[in-house]
């Protein structure tokens, strides 16, 4: 930020330097001249010499831990900042200065204590600049580190006090919430609690020390906050709304078992006069599993089991020949400086059937384990390392590829602990190897009655630490149970992705004994607040157009994509609409927002139609036509809408670049038509784009042997 006359004064006292250190302010301009100039280094010489004749002075000592932090000289900065805090141990900007330093150092819980420091000592409505950053600095260090709770509360509090041209912390909470596999309930913002609104007579004594912490804590005071909320904790006697907001201020402080433990708490509290849980008590409760450092989760053992080898060729040779082994080429970059192994196969529990065509999910093949076979070296025989799980399946596997090498190889020589993974979340996912010629829309199908089973069977067998060790099908007869069984449940529904998935939802409720959801209703004055995992339940006939209109743009940045459905739904199915209403913007969120590409092609066209009534170019919708064609592996719609783009927007600015980006992307174009084709003017003919997807074709034999992607996580195993 370039620095003049009405500039904050970098000393912090949050005046403008003009009206403060004005005897520095010519050399303090030289001096940021210097640093945007790329001069670090003689800018901070010239701040050295200046600091040479007055060596305490605060604006000096801030600029030189600045420069020399930008300069990645750490220990010489920590030194001025340890000059600058003896110096002037009221000073916001010290403090401030500490917590940049800390963030950077990624010791986030004391950059927290540092920045609270600082606030601490901030002039009223006179925030320091060097302050501000340090908001921003110690909210980016948390993101780092997993801490979203109080990554989230620092960012959006940066973001409060931000010009408007500063959109840096609004561009990490949504790049936050657009991560995928991110909890739905941590992409949300929590918000401060307030007493209900009822005349003063009936508030209760201590509403005003209430309203009071409030305040401390919307200006990020939190230390402060948190000791407020404690008297009250004592004085008001349980009450749930003082138990909220101490867990939140505790949350954006960094003390995530006190969060967590503190919305445990509030989840007892907060029930309705017949005893049952309110939405913000499972909620709650669902969070603090989320985040709870001290929950105990069984865990599932990934085990890595050495079997020397006498003879590499023939052990090769048995692995390569065996139906229930299958070559899997291991990405170099994955392996780092490990050592390569010379084969690697993937184990199957039976062999990949001849076609995938009306594959019946009992003899879809899963993956056992991971094989890795390495020759003799220098420093060790040959040997074959197995990856697998330590399950009921175990002994099985073990049994499998002693029978494969048979003689090849000896008794197991090590067995190695190398990863340890929640026993519930591990029931959710599954490996297994389609036949490559699978039809996608199969695929799918096999996919949801996969999932069905996993949720139905596998996770309600499996023990939770937030059901001390029972699973959900035990503690469905344990009232004590029944608060963090519906936690659970919560954070398996709002990782859904399909709406065809609420009736799933509703079967393993009932097989759980639990209440099914009710229907939300919520005043305009609450719609912001209302929490994403609510959307899906909220009766949108109410709502106005534009209401509407902000809630999809709501739920498009919390990444919320079954509310980004039935909100987009509701607003394109309108006879007519507010002027205002970005119609294109609710059919392109659809589009892209719905997991079925038939389903999805279905708007495509509705889209279409739409746009074409009101004479507008329809090439958008082409466009994405094309590529759901591409995602449907249908070569017949492929070419209809190649064919129906070359007729009706070849000519059009954009398109044909746009066409061939999209296959290319695809593995459509080779890499030297693409290069070749700069200004492209005519599209693929048929003969290329024709037969793409046959069973058995060059498309199907690229395919990598691997689990389904949309259950895969990073990898199956690594070596």
């Amino acid at each position: 930020m370039a620095i003049d006359q009405y500039s904050p004064c970098p000393c912090g006292s949050g005046k403008k330097l003009k009206f403060c250190c004005s005897d520095l302010a010519h050399e303090i301009q030289k001096i940021e001249k210097l640093v945007s100039g790329e001069q670090p280094h003689a800018a901070l010489k010239h701040v050295e010499h200046l600091l040479d004749k007055q060596p305490e002075r605060a604006s000096l000592l801030d600029l030189k831990a600045s420069i020399e932090m930008g300069l990645d000289q750490l220990e010489d900065a920590q030194s001025t900042i340890q000059v600058y805090l003896l110096t002037h141990p009221d000073n916001p900007s010290a403090y401030g200065q500490a917590a940049i330093m800390a963030a950077a150092k990624g010791e986030t819980a004391a950059a927290v204590g540092a920045l609270q420091e600082a606030l601490d000592r901030v002039p009223d409505r006179q925030m320091p600049q060097r302050v501000f950053e340090a908001i921003g600095a110690v909210g980016h260090a948390l993101l780092i580190t997993g801490d979203l709770i109080a990554a989230r509360g620092h960012l959006i509090l940066y973001a409060g006090m931000s010009p408007d041209e500063d959109n840096r912390a609004i561009d990490l909470l949504l790049r936050m919430n657009l991560q995928g596999g991110l909890p739905l309930l941590l992409r949300d913002t929590l918000y401060l609690h307030e007493l209900s609104d009822q005349p003063s007579t009936d508030q209760p004594p201590w509403s005003a020390v209430f309203e009071e912490a409030g305040q401390l804590a919307r200006r990020g005071l939190w230390r402060r906050a948190e000791a407020e909320y404690v008297k009250l904790a004592e004085q008001a006697k349980q009450h749930p709304d003082v138990a909220y907001n101490l867990a939140v201020v505790r949350g954006w402080l960094g003390d995530a078992a006190q969060f967590a433990s503190g919305m445990h708490h509030f989840a007892q509290l907060a029930t309705t006069a017949a005893g049952a849980p309110t939405d913000e008590a499972v909620e709650a409760e669902a969070l603090a599993q989320l985040v709870d450092p001290d929950l105990d989760e069984p865990k599932l053992e990934t085990v890595r089991v050495t079997y020397p080898v006498g003879d590499d060729d023939l052990a090769a040779e048995r692995l390569a020949a065996h139906k229930q082994t299958e070559h899997y080429e291991l990405d170099p970059q994955s392996l780092g400086e490990a050592a390569h192994p010379r084969e690697s196969y993937v184990l199957l529990d039976r062999p990949v059937p001849s076609t995938g065509v009306d594959l019946a999910i009992e003899d879809a093949p899963n993956v056992l384990a991971f094989l890795s076979l390495y020759g003799k070296r220098t420093d060790r025989d040959a040997q074959i390392e197995l990856t697998t799980d330590r399950g009921e399946h175990f002994q099985e596997v073990e049994t499998l590829v002693v029978d494969i090498l048979g003689d090849a190889c000896q008794a197991q020589s090590d067995t190695e602990v190398v990863a340890e993974k929640p026993a519930a979340e591990e029931a959710l996912s599954w490996r297994w190897r389609l036949p490559d010629d699978t039809p996608s829309a199969h695929r799918r199908a096999l996919l949801a009655k996969r999932r069905q089973h996993a949720i139905l069977e596998d996770w309600v067998a499996a023990p939770r630490g937030a059901l001390d060790g029972k699973s959900p099908l035990e503690a469905a007869n344990d009232e004590a149970a029944r608060l963090p069984l519906l936690g659970s449940v919560l954070i398996v529904e709002q990782a859904a992705a399909d709406p065809s998935e609420f009736d799933l939802f509703a079967q393993l409720r009932d097989k759980l004994n639990l209440p099914g959801h009710d229907p939300v209703t919520c005043e305009q004055e609450q719609l912001n607040q209302l929490p994403l995992v609510r959307l899906t339940r909220l009766e949108l006939s109410g709502l106005g157009d534009l209401q509407l209109q902000k809630l999809l743009n709501r739920t498009v940045m919390g990444g919320a994509n079954l509310a980004t459905l039935r909100v987009a739904e509701e607003l394109v199915g309108r006879d007519t609409v507010e002027e205002g209403v970005d119609l294109a913007s609710a059919y392109r969120q659809l589009i892209r927002a719905e997991p079925a590409p038939d389903r999805a092609l279905e708007w495509v066209r509705k889209a279409t139609k739409w746009t074409e009534a009101s004479g507008e170019s329809a090439a958008e919708w082409a466009l994405l036509e094309l590529e759901l064609q591409i995602e449907r592996s249908d070569a017949e719609g492929l070419q209809q809408s190649l064919n129906h783009i070359r007729e009706k927007h070849i000519n059009e600015a954009g398109v044909a670049e746009a066409v061939y980006k999209l296959l290319y992307s695809a593995g459509l174009v080779p890499p030297e038509e693409m290069q070749a084709s700069q200004h492209p003017t005519a599209l693929p003919q048929e003969s290329q784009a024709g037969g793409l997807w046959t069973p058995g074709g060059e498309a199907a034999a690229a395919a990598p042997a691997q689990s389904d992607p949309a259950q895969a996580k990073s990898a199956i195993w690594t070596p």
